[in-house]
């Protein structure tokens, strides 16, 4: 599923049988899929719940991700918030270098007092760079230690292509005094859609703030500020998409324009992210062609039901039991986006050992179950386990003796 566009997945409603070990079963002629032409330095399309990617390009290349760095920032007070180590209301004292820091900003004054929430908030909406640096700053009493977090939440999440040196995404020249961290600023398109993934899935609430097309700072007061979502693609803004609420904008020279996307129709939601693209529109407008991708050839279908048989592979061989087969059920359900005009290239893949034997508790692991697109399996996708469904004694000696007896005859 790797190449300029990634191979689709696609569920087939009639599935070929495998029995036993590598019991190969006839498969469909393949179908095309449609391509996607994407005018970015690199991208992906991704289906959040299975993780699987339907289409990418150069996503595994690190380069400058400017402020999508900042999904990272989020990440890490999220975090801290669920630990209850800090609130949302609590205060946080803006200091002489977060107030220095320029670019995207809400022009926080030295000494100014701002809760975490509406510090939060104006870097979520309006990438505020200067709030961003106050935030760290409280939480971790640096940039320069709240970066450390941040690359050790990376490695921790198994973002290889990742590694932060700032926590606003800025280059060095932005920044007044920069932090005290080697190496290049950098992230690869998939591990953007991969934080973007986790950010979705630990922290849901998430939603309601980077969806906010507009956001009043210092609302009622004297140097009140009315903020537009730099993310344009939000309900009522100039790229409007349907389904569409997050997710982090980007831009610096060396970086270009890029966007991590998520939208959500029909149950299925779509992460994407598109890097060096040219110009603030263009990066809305190849987000939108990776999405209509997804959107118009994809649907999620469950393939395999939890404590329910593979079709064909209800029960297994066992040797020495008081019973010859022992029923056997998958330990959880798979549901993978698929292409709905392309059926008939899945099918499953049963593997059992050969030597089975009894006695044998039920939710044994006796095997497992793969889901095959055109004959290969799927990068990604993580085969099923099946388990024994009821405990399986071991024969006596006059079953045993029957059973050699009858065998012999």
């Amino acid at each position: 599923m790797f190449g300029k566009v990634k191979k689709s997945v696609i569920l087939c409603c009639c599935f070929c049988l495998f029995f036993g070990w590598f019991v190969p079963t006839e498969m469909a002629e393949a179908a095309s899929t449609v391509p996607v032409k994407v005018e970015a330095r690199s991208y992906i399309l991704l289906e959040m719940d299975s993780g699987l990617v339907l289409a990418e390009h150069h996503s595994g290349k690190p380069y400058a991700p400017a402020s999508m760095t900042k999904i990272m920032t989020e990440y890490l007070i999220l975090e801290r918030i669920k630990q209850n180590k800090v609130s949302w209301k609590e205060k946080v004292r803006v200091s002489k270098n977060a107030a220095r820091i320029g670019e995207a900003q809400v022009f926080l004054k030295t000494g100014e007092e701002r809760t975490i929430r509406e510090l939060f908030t104006a870097m979520a909406v309006y990438s505020a760079n200067d709030a961003a640096v106050a935030l760290t700053e409280h939480i971790a009493g640096s940039e320069t230690a709240f970066v450390d977090l941040m690359n050790r939440k990376a490695a921790e999440l198994g973002l290889i292509h990742t590694h932060f040196t700032n926590c606003t995404g800025l280059p060095r020249r932005s920044y007044p005094d920069y932090p005290d961290v080697k190496g290049k600023h950098q992230m690869s398109a998939e591990d953007i859609a991969q934080l973007t993934r986790r950010i979705l899935t630990d922290y849901p609430e998430v939603i309601e703030t980077v969806s906010l097309s507009h956001y009043t700072f210092r609302s009622g007061e004297k140097d009140e500020r009315k903020l537009i979502n730099w993310n344009r693609m939000l309900p009522g803004l100039s790229r409007a998409y349907r389904g569409l609420d997050g997710f982090k904008t980007g831009y610096t020279r060396e970086a270009g324009y890029g966007f991590s996307g998520s939208a959500k129709r029909h149950g299925m939601r779509l992460v994407s992210v598109v890097m060096g693209t040219n110009s603030k529109v263009k990066r809305f407008t190849e987000t939108q062609k990776l999405l209509d991708y997804g959107f118009d050839h994809y649907e999620r279908k469950k393939m395999i039901e939890s404590r329910v048989p593979i079709p064909g592979h209800r029960k297994v061989p066992v040797k020495h039991g008081a019973e010859t087969e022992v029923p056997v059920v998958a330990e959880r359900s798979l549901t993978l986006p698929i292409i709905r005009a392309d059926a008939g290239k899945y099918r499953y893949k049963v593997e059992f050992p050969s030597d089975l034997k009894a006695p044998l508790k039920a939710g044994t692991v006796v095997g497992k179950a793969k889901i095959l697109y055109d004959g290969e399996e799927i990068p990604g996708l993580k085969p099923v386990r099946l388990i024994v469904q009821k405990d399986v004694d071991k024969a006596g000696w006059l079953t045993s003796l029957f059973r050699s007896v009858t065998g012999w005859f």
